[in-house]
Parts: structure tokens; C-alpha cells; sequence
């Protein structure tokens, strides 16, 4: 659901970049990264967000210890006046203080309303996410907005008079909680850029093909539901135990309750929202159309703007400029709401990367390391070794295959410095995060591996033999009340009331999936064969366990995306496409499989039946899919010479498609040489080596020194964050930061009150005034469809860079 970012608020699980999504509100599989010491606050926010291995106290104990919970605390519903004086010390008390947790099972989720709105919602979403995908700073729909508007819209049918049948059909009484639970999953679900229109983009714009509709069509619905299937285990282990709280969704069970428990409080935030997101949508003109220069305000550009060197490190209001440091934003396209969400000690180890980031990309570009001064300082394409642009068709052969001797007549492709850079780290981040799991959540996830013992397989053989358990539909153990971990949980025992989704329907959204990928694999010529197919679905399964137990206990995840995407290029050499259809059942199955547990532990906090949760994930992922497509298409084929651009403009931007592309033929076409032990990138998949080594340290060093508390560095975050700004806009970060201390540290420690009462709301208007201005502005003026309406040329709106600084033209 909502989603902050795994790596920080910038990066989209599952494409090909690092770092894709601004500082703003990826989603879904984005979460908050990193942990907080909760200090007696009535948080029902994100802000409740701790140590994987600390308890909610700060202490160094083993995380969440279990206890036999007969009589949980007192419940403090959100209603009650909040105090300073809130105590929350266990994940059970955090739970049952913070959320109400009672429930009324006569609440029907299946209504017209809830299916028209849900649609219509899915529609809009999935219209904007695409929108957002391409421009020069990705962002996410936010799910808070998504929750406001479908309430008002809920609330617009009670207007209907109820005098016969029809009429009561449209309008079944008062809009209840789980309609808009079931509402929201089905939207925010939809409301992404599925990573299958990344590859649909790539094919079009740089392989000069473009599948039939109708296959394009089935691979997104197989690669977007495939994840789904991977979960009919997993959802016991990581959705049910008290321990992983899946901080994420905490706040929009909050904003649910306080909008159909306590009707008071939420019409104080929708006047809140209201006053706040119109306000904004009137001021997102200004940056957007009027007055671009307040997108990033750069002194010293302005003081010196013929300098390279101030272009590169101070320049950024423009995608690819430069690093943005200490450029001042005004746009909240680029700064959004993160940095209301994310605690303190995350935003803290995300300065350190940033700051690393700075230094590191600046020194190697000055340094001239892999001949950085021949290419462009920050770009996502390939060039030849003159830094010229590369040809990628002069290299393919048959079937789009890298033919070897075409590679050496023209030459291997190389990446800007900075690309380079961002590969290795992130990589390096991939193995950190595992290690970081594997180190300190062993015991909580050792037993999803059950399964693959061989004393289970035989047994699950020896079931096969026997009549009985043919009736896989009658066979289903998913109506057992006692799972380990949920003892003493009230929402648990609530949610009892309901039957379970069978694992059946898992497993048959598995094989579905699997049986439709296979066929559009070999329908559209991708040269993927059936036995790695295989592998990269194995792969996500297997990943998604350690991304599963990060999100639901610290609320951060990864995205596996480069190291699926070297898996591949060795498992199947020479087949760009190949490897892109690899990575996209390998790395997408992750960050689908990801959103959906945290729906499911979102709906277990609503109280909303299981079967109502697994129906809207499948309807708004169908929906989702097929309006992504559509958009897709349509800005291709209307933006196609800017998306091809090293340097595009501050509207649209074809960054996302080129890191994908490149990455498809280095890896895929060329892996080997570009690579490999004498390859001039052999660094790259060396990060994920080194991954393996720096947690252990401040692992080690806390078992030693414990008063040090070298628990609270997170290697993940701090890595990825050393490669954040080798793509986009880069002038939010100041901002962005300054916000993000000033909510965090000030507000939540001295005025707790406000914070806890109007952070989301504030929150959720920013994103929904930006949301709103994008998509009117991306149709009336920006070319959306097909015609261009730009504001006259004026100081504030310059030729060239936005913020002044030399225009470099790629260089």
C-alpha cells in the first residue's frame, strides 16, 4: 500500500535503475526504510518504526519478544485525546493502543458503489503512475490521496435518495470501512507503472518491435499476478505473527478508523486536506508551467553560470544536470510528502549516502576513472569509447541477438562514469540487505525453508499418492485458528471470523501465471527459454523472503534488479531481450508479492475478509495493467525523440527506459566482456561480494560494544544512497532533508500532538495537490496528448537548465 521508498523515497522495486522514484512517494512496494527509538509518542503513523533487532524501547534485546498476552493493555482508540503520556513498549501494545480493534462482521465489501469506485479509481491510478514513470523525476500515486478520494466519493452516494430498489442498490447505507479498504487495495493496486511497460517501451523505442496487443496485454497481466502465487506460505509467516507489523500500513489503518469510527475527528482532516491540497495544486502552477526556475534555485550558478564545474555539482533543476547540492526547491513535485513519513534515524543514514554520494561521483568524474570526462556526467544510455552515442542495432543479428563478431567490429558499449558507480553500490546494497536479514532474522524466517527439507518433500510425494488429497479445494488447512507469533493479538483472533483465501487460489494464480508467461515468452521471439524461465520465478520466490522479513518488521525493502539482471545475462548470453523478460519475472514477482503482504496485513488491521483482500489485488492488477499499457503507448509515441534524449526536459524524461535498455544489452548482450574478469566494469559484480561483508562489522562491533549502538547504522540504505543521484532531478535534496529534520525531529519531539494528529493529513494533501496539477497539466499544456502548449521563454523560464547553471548539452 503506501509506500515510502526501500532505499529512501526514490527507488521503484523491480526497474531497472536504482534510483527511479524522486524523493516522494513511490508505491507499494516502496516502504520506510530504517528504524526509530519510540519515545512515549501516540504514534499512529510511520513514525512507529523500529530496529529490526532492537524492541520498540531502544533496548538491544531479540526483536518483539513473544509473550503469552492474556489481558493486551487497555485500548486507546484514536478518538480519545491524545496525551504525552502513551506508553508503547511491545509490538503487541503498539498494535492495540495505536488501532481499534473491534470489528463488525455484518459490513458488506461487495457493493456496487465499492466496484464502481474501485474501478474508476483503478483507472485514474494507473493513467497517472504511467504519466509519472516519465518524467525526469519519478514519483508514486500517492495511497493517503487515493484513501481521501475514494471516501468523498463514498460518502457523494449517500447523497442518493433511497426510495426504491435501484435507488438502494446504488446506495446501500452508510459507506463503511471495509467498502473502503477493499476500494483502496483495488486503486493503489493498480496505481503503479508495471515493470512490463518498461520492457514494452524499450522494445519499441530501441529494438524497432512491438508485440501484438493482445500478448502485450496477457505478459503484463502474467508478470504483474505471478508474484501473487508466491505467497500461499509466506502470508503465514510474515502477514499473521504479531511481530512483523508492517509499519507501512499502520497509518492507513489509522486514517480508515478515524474516518468511520470517529466521525468528528475525520471532519476535521478532510477540511485539513482540503484547504491544504487545493492550496498546493494552486502553487504546483508556479514551478510546473509558470516559473521552472523555482525548481531548483542554484546562488552559485547564478553567480558563476558559465562554470562545468558548478553546473555538475551545485546544477540540478534539470534531468541529468547535476548533483543539486545545496540548490533550494520550491517544487513539491520533488520533495512530496516522504519526508513527513520517514523517522529520523533513516533520514540520518540517508545523509550520510547522500553526502558520500556527492563526493564519491564528483571525485571519480574529476579523476577521469573509466574515462569518465569522454561521456556525459550523469546519463543512463551507452556511448562508444569516443563518447559518441551507440548504436545498440549495429550489433544485434537474428532474432535481435548480440551477434559476437558485429560487437567487435563497432565496439563494446560503455556507461557514463556515474551509471557505473550507481550499479556497483546498488549491488552492493543487494547482498547487505541479505546478509543484514540473515544475520539478524534468522530464527523468523528459517521456517518458510520447510517445505524444501527432504523429509517434507517426501511426504508431500507420498500425499500425492493418496485419492483423498486430489480435492486440493476440500484439502485446505487455511482454517487452522493457531499460528506461532499471533498470541494474545486481537486483530488475529478478529480476523478468525472470516474464511481464509485457500491456498488453492494461490497456487492456481501461480500457475496461470506461469503457463500464460511461458507462451507470451515464446509468442513474441523474446529467446527465453522455458528452464530459465524457471530459475527466475525461483528467484523471486527465494528473494522475496528476504525482502519480506525486512519490510514487515523495519518497513524497508529491496529491489533485486541488478543482480536478476546479471543472473541472466550469464544464463542466457547474447539476448538483450531475453534478459529483460528474465529480469522482469525474476525482480517484478518480488515487488508484487511485497504489495501484497502488505495489503494483507493492512486488511488484517481493518478487519477486512481475506477473499475480499486476494479479489481486489487481482481486479486492480487486471485493471491496472491494461490502462498502463494504453498510456504507454501513447507517450512513446507522442514524446519519442525526447525519450530518447541523454538530457531531457524538466517534463519528460526516457531515463527509466534507457537504464532498462542499457542495462539489457550490456548484461544480457555482452556480459562477459563488458564484466567479466578482464571487462572494464568487472567492479560492478563485484558489489555483490562485497555486499556480503559490510554489515558484519557494526554487526560484529554491537555484539562487542552494545553502548555504541552500531545497531542503528543500516548498510542498505547508506549504499544505495552512494549511487542516488546518477539520474534525475537532483535540487529537492536540501529541501527534502531540512523538511524531513524538521517534522521528525522538532515537531514530533516537542509538539507530539500535532504531529500525531496531522502529519498524514498534510502528508496526503501534498501528494494530492501534485497529483492533481500533473495530470491536468501533463493533457492541457505538456503534450500528453500529442499537442504541446509551453509558456513563453522569461528569465524564469530559461532556454537551456532552469536554474541558470551552463548548459551542457549531454556533456
Amino acid at each position: 500500500m503506501e509506500a515510502v521508498d526501500p532505499s529512501g523515497p526514490r527507488h521503484r522495486a523491480g526497474t531497472g535503475s536504482p534510483r527511479n522514484g524522486g524523493p516522494g512517494d513511490a508505491d507499494r512496494t516502496n516502504a520506510t526504510s530504517g528504524f526509530e527509538k519510540i519515545e512515549n509518542v501516540p504514534v499512529y503513523s510511520q513514525s512507529a518504526i523500529i530496529p529490526a533487532h532492537s524492541t520498540l524501547d531502544g533496548s538491544s534485546n531479540p526483536p518483539y519478544e513473544e509473550k503469552e498476552v492474556h489481558n493486551p493493555d487497555p485500548i486507546v482508540p484514536e478518538s480519545a485525546e491524545i496525551t504525552k503520556d502513551i506508553h508503547l513498549d511491545t509490538a503487541l501494545q503498539l498494535v492495540t493502543k495505536t488501532l481499534d480493534i473491534t470489528d463488525d462482521p455484518t459490513e458488506n465489501p461487495y457493493t456496487l458503489r465499492a466496484f464502481v469506485i474501485g474501478l474508476g479509481l483503478s483507472a485514474f491510478g494507473a493513467v497517472l503512475a504511467e504519466i509519472f514513470y516519465f518524467r525526469p523525476q519519478t514519483i508514486g500515486v500517492s495511497t493517503t490521496f487515493l484513501v481521501i478520494l475514494s471516501f468523498c466519493l463514498g460518502e457523494l452516494t449517500l447523497l442518493i435518495p433511497r426510495v426504491n430498489g435501484f435507488t438502494r442498490f446504488l446506495n446501500p447505507g452508510p459507506f463503511n470501512q471495509k467498502e473502503h479498504v477493499f476500494i483502496v487495495i483495488m486503486a493503489s493496486t493498480a496505481a503503479t507503472c508495471a515493470l512490463g511497460t518498461e520492457q514494452l517501451a524499450a522494445q519499441a523505442l530501441y529494438f524497432n518491435e512491438e508485440p501484438n496487443p493482445a500478448s502485450a496485454i496477457f505478459m503484463l497481466f502474467s508478470s504483474q499476478c505471478i508474484g501473487y502465487g508466491l505467497l500461499s506460505v509466506m502470508r503465514r509467516a510474515f502477514v499473521y505473527p504479531t511481530k512483523f507489523l508492517w509499519p507501512t500500513a499502520l497509518p492507513l489503518a489509522a486514517i480508515f478508523q478515524s474516518m468511520h469510527l470517529h466521525k468528528d475527528l475525520a471532519k476535521k482532516r478532510l477540511h485539513i486536506f482540503w484547504f491544504a491540497c487545493l492550496g498546493i495544486a494552486v502553487w504546483e502552477l508556479v514551478p510546473q508551467y509558470f516559473f521552472p526556475t523555482t525548481i531548483g534555485i542554484s546562488v552559485f550558478c547564478l553567480a558563476n553560470p558559465n562554470s562545468e564545474l558548478f553546473t555538475y555539482l551545485f546544477g540540478g533543476a534539470n534531468g541529468n544536470e547535476g548533483m543539486g547540492f545545496l540548490s533550494w526547491c520550491m517544487d513539491l513535485t520533488y520533495i512530496t510528502s516522504t519526508p513527513l513519513f520517514l523517522p529520523l534515524n533513516t533520514l540520518v543514514n540517508q545523509l550520510i549516502g547522500y553526502i558520500g554520494c556527492v563526493i564519491l561521483t564528483v571525485s571519480a568524474y574529476y579523476a577521469n576513472l573509466w574515462n569518465a570526462q569522454t561521456f556525459p556526467f550523469l546519463a543512463q544510455t551507452l556511448f562508444q569509447a569516443n563518447g559518441s552515442d551507440y548504436d545498440q542495432l549495429q550489433i544485434l543479428g537474428k532474432n535481435n541477438e548480440v551477434d559476437p563478431e558485429l560487437l567487435k567490429a563497432y565496439g563494446l558499449p560503455w556507461f557514463a562514469t556515474s551509471q557505473a558507480l550507481s550499479l556497483m553500490v546498488f549491488n552492493i546494497g543487494i547482498t547487505a540487505a541479505i546478509v543484514h536479514v540473515l544475520i539478524w532474522e534468522w530464527d523468523d524466517i528459517k521456517f518458510v525453508f520447510d517445505p524444501l527439507r527432504p523429509a517434507q518433500l517426501m511426504r508431500r510425494l507420498r500425499n500425492l499418492l493418496h485419492p483423498d488429497t486430489w480435492k486440493f479445494w476440500r484439502n485446505d488447512n487455511d482454517h487452522v485458528d493457531t499460528y506461532p507469533g499471533t498470541a494474545g493479538d486481537p486483530h488475529f483472533a478478529a480476523m478468525r471470523a472470516y474464511p481464509e483465501a485457500p491456498t488453492w487460489w494461490y497456487n492456481a494464480t501461480l500457475i496461470i501465471s506461469v503457463v500464460i508467461g511461458l507462451i507470451c515468452c515464446y509468442q513474441q521471439e523474446t529467446g527465453l527459454p522455458w528452464w530459465a524461465f524457471f530459475i527466475a520465478v525461483g528467484l523471486g520466490w527465494l528473494l522475496t523472503i528476504f525482502s519480506a522479513a525486512m519490510s514487515g518488521i523495519v518497513g524497508f525493502a529491496f529491489a533485486p534488479t541488478t543482480a536478476i539482471q546479471m543472473i541472466g545475462g550469464y544464463l542466457v548470453p547474447r539476448r538483450p531481450v531475453a534478459n529483460m523478460m528474465f529480469t522482469l519475472y525474476g525482480s517484478n514477482s518480488v515487488a508484487q508479492a511485497i504489495g501484497m503482504l502488505g495489503d494483507l496485513k493492512l486488511a488484517q488491521y481493518a478487519k477486512l475478509p481475506p477473499r475480499a483482500t486476494f479479489a481486489s489485488q487481482i481486479i486492480g492488477t487486471c485493471v491496472g495493467a491494461i490502462f498502463n499499457w494504453v498510456m504507454m503507448n501513447s507517450i512513446v509515441a507522442n514524446q519519442r525523440e525526447v525519450l530518447l534524449q541523454v538530457e531531457p526536459t524538466n517534463q519528460w524524461s526516457g531515463q527509466n527506459v534507457q537504464t532498462y535498455n542499457a542495462q539489457a544489452i550490456t548484461w544480457g548482450g555482452a556480459g562477459n566482456e563488458i564484466f567479466g574478469r578482464n571487462g572494464v566494469y568487472w567492479m560492478v559484480p563485484m558489489g555483490l561480494l562485497f555486499g556480503l561483508f559490510v554489515p558484519l562489522p557494526f554487526w560484529i562491533g554491537h555484539r562487542f560494544w552494545p553502548q555504541l549502538r552500531l545497531d542503528y547504522i543500516n548498510t542498505f540504505i547508506i549504499a544505495t544512497w552512494l549511487g542516488w543521484l546518477s539520474v534525475g532531478i537532483n535540487s529537492s535534496l536540501l529541501v527534502y532533508f531540512l523538511v524531513g529534520f524538521l517534522v521528525q525531529f522538532y515537531l514530533r519531539k516537542y509538539h507530539p500532538v500535532p504531529f500525531a494528529k496531522w502529519n498524514l493529513t498534510v502528508a496526503a494533501a501534498i501528494s494530492g495537490g501534485v497529483a492533481i496539477v500533473s495530470f491536468i497539466l501533463t493533457f492541457a499544456v505538456f503534450g500528453g496528448a500529442g499537442n504541446e502548449h509551453r509558456f513563453p521563454h522569461w528569465w524564469g523560464n530559461p532556454h537551456g537548465n532552469a536554474d541558470h547553471c551552463k548548459y551542457m548539452n549531454g556533456q
